[in-house]
C-alpha cells in the first residue's frame, strides 16, 4: 500500500511495526527513525499542498492530532483517502497503534510493540513508587504564550514518579499564566517546545519576568527535552518518562538514573 505519512507519529509507528518501506512521502517533521531521511518530505505540518500529495498516488493519507484536523478535511474535500487520528490519554495511544497495526496487516506486531511500552512504562512506574517524594512538575510545550504540556503527558509525569502541573490527563495543552505556575511552584521545569528538539534555549523561560523566583529556577532545575519523546503518541513516549524518572531521581539522589 502507497502511504502518504503526515503524522510524525504514525510515521515512527509504520517503522515500528514493520511498514516504514510503504511510507512514498511524509510531512517536514517526520524525522525518525534515521530511514525517514530517503522518503520525500512534503513542506508543512498544518497545510500541505493536495495536488503535491497526490503526486505521490498515495493510496492512504495519515494525519494526527488536533493540530492537523483542519488539514484532514480539507484533504478529503478533495477525495483523498485519510485516516485521522488523535490520541489524548496513554489508552488511546495505545489504541491508535492497533488501529495501524490492523490496517496494514501487522496485528502481531502492534499488539507487541503496545505490550513491550506497557512493560516498559510499568518498570518506570515500580521504580518511580521508591521515591521518597514526589516532585512538582512544570512541562512546558510551547514558549509564546506558555503553554503546560497536557494530552498523556500528566499521566507520564506521575508514572515516573512526580505531581503534574494541575492540568487532566487527556485535556489539551493549554495557555498558564505566570501567577498559576508561581502558585504551582515545580521542583523540576521540563521545556519540551514543539519542533525546537534539544535545541530549545533554557534563557528565553529562565529570563522571564518573575519567573527567576520560581524554585526550580533558583535551585537550577530546569531540563530541556527533545520534544518529539513527549509530543509524539508513539513508542518513544516510553523514553520520554524515562527522562522525566532520571531528572527526579537525579534530583532527589544526586546521580542520574536514565541518561
Amino acid at each position: 500500500m502507497r502511504i502518504a505519512s503526515l503524522s510524525p507519529a504514525a510515521t515512527e509507528i509504520l517503522f515500528a511495526l514493520g511498514c516504514g518501506s510503504q511510507i512514498v512521502c511524509a510531512d517536514q517533521f517526520s524525522d525518525f527513525p534515521e530511514e525517514t531521511r530517503a522518503i520525500p518530505h512534503l513542506k508543512g505540518h498544518q497545510e500541505i499542498d493536495a495536488e503535491a500529495l497526490d503526486a505521490f498516488r498515495p493510496e492512504i493519507v495519515l494525519t494526527g492530532t488536533v493540530i492537523q484536523e483542519k488539514l484532514a478535511s480539507n484533504l478529503r474535500s478533495q477525495h483523498l483517502p485519510v485516516i485521522h487520528q488523535d490520541p489524548r490519554t496513554l489508552l488511546q495511544v495505545f489504541d491508535a497503534i492497533r488501529q495501524l497495526g490492523a490496517i496494514f496487516a501487522a496485528e502481531e506486531r502492534a499488539a507487541a510493540l503496545v505490550l513491550s511500552m506497557q512493560q516498559g512504562l510499568n518498570a518506570v512506574k515500580k521504580k518511580a513508587s521508591l521515591l521518597e517524594s514526589k516532585p512538582r512538575v512544570y512541562v512546558e510545550e510551547w514558549l509564546n504564550l506558555p503553554m503546560v504540556s497536557g494530552n498523556w503527558v500528566p499521566e507520564l509525569i506521575r508514572i515516573a514518579g512526580g505531581q503534574s502541573f494541575p492540568i487532566q490527563p487527556g485535556t489539551l495543552s493549554r495557555e498558564v499564566t505566570f501567577e498559576e505556575v508561581q502558585r504551582f511552584d515545580p521542583d523540576l521545569i521540563v521545556i519540551s517546545w514543539c519542533g525546537a528538539g534539544v535545541l530549545a534555549e533554557k534563557k528565553l523561560l529562565v529570563e522571564r519576568e518573575g519567573w527567576q523566583t520560581l524554585r526550580a529556577i533558583r535551585e537550577g532545575r530546569v531540563r530541556v527535552i527533545d520534544d518529539s519523546l513527549l509530543n509524539r503518541p508513539g513508542p518513544r513516549l516510553l523514553e520520554g518518562a524515562q527522562r522525566l524518572y532520571g531528572w527526579m531521581f537525579e534530583m532527589l539522589h544526586g546521580v542520574m538514573a536514565f541518561s
